[in-house]
């Protein structure tokens, strides 16, 4: 049933790897944002709250969007890419569009502190870049080496 060549295994290992890199890629990431999130607060001048069904609800949410890089990690190099920057896409735009809820609190903040809200925003975006890296990275890891690769000596 499984075959000589364990095809069946390296999938069932493949899978479980990707299933594994989406949960770490969500979690890491999505703790980062929350904590971006509460800092995106605090510098408009709103008072921040953090619940724990919210924070839940994010690192549910980024560890889906985490799939289309985890399992495209083993891909050639074209698919891979596409993978991460469709993760990045998905974030990004989910990211953007749950930050404009508070736009005139980001938009209009007190005196003084958009040099605070421009360097968070740009901090988003370099999270949601590295949540696609992060969730193939972590995949490669679990994965272990390709069946074609020689053994380390």
């Amino acid at each position: 049933m499984w075959g000589h060549d364990g095809r069946y295994g390296r999938l069932v290992r493949q899978a479980g790897a990707a299933l594994g890199a989406t949960v770490v890629a969500g979690v890491v990431v999505g703790l980062v944002a929350r904590l971006l999130m509460s800092a995106l607060t605090i510098a408009a001048a709103e008072e921040s709250h953090f619940s724990v069904g919210g924070t839940v609800g994010i690192l549910f949410v980024f560890t889906v969007l985490a799939l289309p890089a985890a399992v495209t990690a083993m891909a050639g190099p074209v698919v891979r890419r596409a993978g991460r920057w469709l993760t990045a896409a998905v974030t990004g735009w989910a990211t953007a569009s749950t930050g404009f809820a508070d736009g005139p609190a980001i938009l209009l903040p007190p005196e003084g502190r958009m040099p605070y809200i421009v360097v968070l925003i740009v901090a988003f975006g370099t999270v949601v870049v590295a949540h696609g890296n992060l969730a193939q990275f972590t995949m490669r890891r679990l994965a272990g080496p390709p069946p074609t690769a020689a053994p380390p000596l």
